[in-house]
């Protein structure tokens, strides 16, 4: 599943840096995943949180938060958590499913 999460977050990366140019560099990947248990350690102690969104982007003075899930994907406890806190801040959460889904958002947070 997590490669089919990768792939959608790729494919959305992909459509948003090619069709707004003009906003490249303010959608950014969260590195959420560490290669192994010393990057994982190393990560943490720098400052990695648990559950954080896979992609955050910053616009217009707000900053929205971007969880890539498959159809049927679940948020994981920690994910739950990082939401709760984030959206507890006034910041906004979003789960996107597809290219589709992604490319409603973006026009909802353009406007």
């Amino acid at each position: 599943m997590k490669e089919a999460e990768e792939r959608i977050q790729s494919q959305c990366y992909v459509w948003f840096h090619n069709t707004y140019t003009e906003l490249r560099g303010l959608l950014c990947y969260n590195l959420n995943n560490s290669k192994n248990a010393i990057d994982g350690a190393k990560n943490k102690a720098l400052g990695l949180q648990k559950g954080r969104s896979d992609l955050v982007f910053y616009y217009s003075g707000k900053a929205a938060m971007i969880e890539m899930k498959v159809e049927k994907g679940k948020q994981s406890e920690g994910q739950k958590e990082w939401q709760k806190k984030i959206e507890g801040q006034g910041f906004n959460y979003y789960i996107v499913r597809s290219l589709e889904d992604f490319k409603v958002l973006i026009l909802k947070l353009l406007t």
